[in-house]
């Protein structure tokens, strides 16, 4: 019989999830279970720049997390070099990193394209004393496009949805072979994750043609990504606050330090301004476990707890995880063929 596979979580994480199972088990039954689709979503208001950063999520290993990068990346690269760039919300965009003290190249400067170090000229160009700075070519993944895509994706190969808010883990056990979980924060309540933490961040979304480069300051605490309609600015990186109430001192900060980056930022025009959480962990989780429920067991696959990185790397650890869920069905077949 084809095997029924429930996943959990419809953010990009869980939608790359759900998306590469169904190319690599294709005689699955994939159903979609979440709360909270497209808008709702934290991946929905994410600023969506290819730029891994291992110090802010970290990963079992380098050699995993570089694993985890160059699959994404070779995923979002090909989508953006096809008719299907524009939809999806998928494009190259170059720009400029700086930073206030001496760093070693940024982990991703082997992955992504025509990455060097600006000239004297060019760090002048900015107001600020920066001490080092690079260029490079890298994608722009704007999930407000990007999530209704993969979904579309997955209606059109036969995958279901259900819109419900999963309080326990009974109902999977009878219904499906397999539950793979990239339910973020929610892990905390429904696996007993107590490792998972929500870092809290601002983004404000403008109008501002004019600006054609992306442009990162220190790590990221402050960027701006220009994106098809309007450009993202940022950011802020609260991390174990919850509380998603809006204060406008938040992004007033935001908007400051953008407009010391960009000083004509000061005229454009705000459209939004986005509060969400992200689900941070102190070690990205992809792996299987057997859980007991009242009795019987539900084999699970995680993928969960990529914090900043989650657009970024969520095609990656889906192909780990879908790996990984192969090789579970496959074990299953083969117990219940000796039996």
């Amino acid at each position: 019989m084809a095997p029924a596979i429930a996943v959990l979580g419809a953010g990009v994480v869980g939608l790359s999830t759900a998306v590469r199972i169904q190319e690599e088990i294709p005689e699955a039954n994939v159903t979609i279970v979440a709360d909270k689709f497209t808008k709702d979503t934290t991946s929905h208001g994410a600023a969506g720049m290819f730029r891994p950063t291992l110090l802010l999520t970290p990963a079992p290993s380098e050699e995993i997390f570089r694993r985890w990068c160059e699959d994404s990346f070779r995923w979002y690269d090909v989508i953006s070099r096809s008719d299907e760039s524009a939809a999806a919300g998928i494009y190259p965009i170059s720009g400029y990193e700086l930073s206030s003290e001496f760093k070693e190249y940024p982990y991703h400067h082997k992955i992504i394209y025509n990455f060097r170090e600006m000239t004297p000229l060019e760090m002048q160009s900015f107001p600020g004393n920066y001490k080092c700075g690079w260029c490079y070519t890298t994608l722009i993944i704007e999930c407000r496009y990007y999530l209704p895509w993969l979904m579309k994706r997955f209606r059109k190969n036969g995958g279901k949805v259900i819109y419900q808010t999963v309080k326990n883990l009974d109902e999977f056990t009878e219904k499906y072979d397999l539950l793979v979980n990239c339910s973020g924060l929610s892990s905390r309540e429904l696996f007993g994750d107590k490792e998972m933490t929500p870092i809290r961040g601002h983004l404000i979304r403008v109008k501002a043609p004019w600006v054609k480069h992306f442009l990162i300051v220190d790590n990221a605490d402050t960027y701006i990504y220009p994106g098809q309609d309007n450009v993202a600015l940022g950011g802020t990186r609260q991390k174990g606050i919850e509380d998603v109430t809006y204060e406008q001192v938040h992004f007033d900060d935001v908007m400051r330090r953008c407009c010391v980056a960009i000083p004509s930022l000061k005229t454009a025009k705000i459209e939004q301004q986005w509060i969400g959480l992200r689900p941070f962990r102190s070690v990205v989780r992809v792996e299987s476990e057997e859980v007991n429920i009242n009795g019987k067991t539900l084999k699970v696959v995680h993928n969960y707890g990529h914090g900043a990185n989650g657009v970024t790397l969520s095609w990656g650890t889906a192909v780990q995880a879908t790996e990984i869920a192969k090789q579970m069905l496959q074990k299953a077949r083969s117990v219940h063929s000796k039996l």
